[in-house]
């Protein structure tokens, strides 16, 4: 079959991030080998758990995809249940990727809407409220982590899907509380990771980003408003950094 000139364009472009099989039965050039574990890794830890949420949500399913990056994920909420899926991202060229791959594997627009936009200027009466909403490799390259978490609250009406990296930290750390004399201990806490200029292959400008270890990451989960809060579990076979510790998805709700 015959590429379009805008996937054409973007195959001559960097290399992807998502492992494509492209409709011809090639594959696209990934831009880390490990890439491919990471992504099958995160799609066999959380498919079964998304398919029974929008099996319950029933045939008008929607689902929403923030910091979509290529779409691969938002993909995958199609194929697993999904009747309509809403994608965004903050970088104009990730978006474009993104659509000409979803017009390369014939999908209409309207079941798969991407758009080009920051998630901390999102109003969330405007996004409205989803089935499933995933927040996959977000939390730890922003500022502001526990802001993506209340958006994301604020847009679930069924189950969240966050995906993290994770410090190895697991002693508490002790810090000060006001007095002198007097040290307080707290179990959850972050990592500050300076992340200079763009990375095209996950974060945009230069940001302070914080990564949880894993007490924090629940104890965010919890503190933006899900009741329910539960690690999706990593088998034998999966990428090394789940099976380690070092990242780690929860399912909320």
């Amino acid at each position: 079959m015959v590429i379009g000139d805008a996937l054409a364009q973007e195959l001559n472009g960097p290399a992807f991030i998502y492992p494509w099989r492209l409709r011809d039965g090639s594959d696209v050039n990934l831009a880390v080998a490990e890439l491919e574990s990471v992504h099958r890794t995160r799609a066999e830890m959380i498919e079964s758990r998304v398919r029974a949420a929008l099996a319950e949500a029933g045939p008008d399913a929607v689902a929403l995809d923030l910091a979509c990056n290529e779409g691969w994920f938002a993909h995958r909420l199609l194929e697993w249940g999904a009747s309509r899926v809403v994608a965004i991202d903050i970088r104009e060229p990730t978006i474009r990727r993104a659509t000409a791959l979803r017009d390369h594997f014939g999908i209409p627009a309207e079941k798969l809407e991407f758009r080009l936009a920051d998630v901390f200027e999102l109003d969330p009466a405007a996004v409205g409220t989803y089935d499933v909403v995933f927040v996959l490799g977000l939390i730890y390259h922003v500022e502001n982590p526990m802001g993506v978490l209340r958006l994301a609250r604020a847009c679930t009406r069924g189950l969240c899907v966050v995906e993290s990296q994770l410090t190895q930290q697991v002693e508490p750390i002790v810090h000060g509380n006001g007095r002198a004399d007097e040290l307080h201990r707290a179990d959850g806490s972050f990592a500050v990771v300076i992340e200079q200029g763009d990375n095209s292959l996950a974060s945009t400008g230069q940001v302070l980003s914080l990564v949880p270890n894993r007490i924090a990451f629940e104890q965010m989960a919890r503190m933006a408003g899900f009741e329910t809060v539960e690690f999706a579990t990593a088998h034998e076979g999966h990428n090394p950094q789940y099976l380690r510790g070092d990242r780690a998805a929860i399912f909320a709700s």
